[in-house]
């Protein structure tokens, strides 16, 4: 009987066994945002973690080492899908306005902040003391803050004033973005929306000192 030749995608799919690892694995980093959210770091265990996705607590602690480990395993998917998609976040091409590509990121970063509420609510109670997750972070912001500041000096941005900008810029959003968003008094939360769109006119109209509208 001749061999049967593997279809283009069985080729490049994974075995049944790695595919259940990964749903699961998966399903765990999505649980464990969920009960970030809720609970906060030092509130969530990794029974009700492992009760959110579904498995048993063993199937949690053979994936991952602790609740630090799963932490860590969240900044990382985070940032690697986020890094994928930069060229959605920093808007390129003379096409678009300079006030344009800045409400764009700021929309698009409070998108991300939203849909991760929990990564970023374990950040504030418990990532600055974890070097692995702000190794990952930083080194990604370090990156958003150099993509933003390339597209903003294609378009005349005064080079020799517009790092110490776009990083007042971005400092300006994350700080406004993780108070509103984490603080459910936080008097933005009335009008997030309206907030929001409040916050990118503010940093358009800041980083036109340095770059042309």
């Amino acid at each position: 009987m001749p061999r049967r030749i593997a279809t283009p995608a069985e080729k490049h799919s994974l075995p049944a066994q790695q595919a259940r690892s990964k749903a699961t694995r998966e399903r765990l980093l999505a649980a464990a945002e969920k009960v970030f959210a809720e609970k906060g770091y030092d509130g969530a265990k990794l029974a009700d973690i492992a009760e959110e996705a579904g498995v048993s607590v063993g199937a949690v602690y053979f994936r991952f080492k602790d609740k630090d480990a799963l932490f860590l395993a969240i900044a990382e998917t985070f940032t690697g899908q986020a890094r994928a998609r930069l060229g959605d976040l920093v808007l390129e091409g003379k096409a678009h306005t300079t006030a344009d590509i800045v409400r764009n990121f700021v929309l698009r970063t409070a998108s991300n902040m939203r849909t991760h509420r929990g990564l970023f609510r374990a950040i504030i109670e418990r990532g600055f003391g974890h070097e692995g997750v702000m190794t990952i972070m930083f080194t990604f912001r370090d990156e958003i803050a150099h993509a933003l500041e390339t597209v903003l000096a294609e378009r005349g941005g005064k080079k020799s004033e517009l790092g110490d900008a776009v990083r007042v810029a971005t400092q300006m959003i994350y700080g406004f973005l993780l108070l509103g968003i984490l603080n459910p008094r936080a008097p933005t939360q009335q009008n997030a929306r309206a907030a929001v769109a409040g916050l990118a006119d503010a940093v358009a109209a800041y980083l036109s000192t340095v770059v042309p509208a």
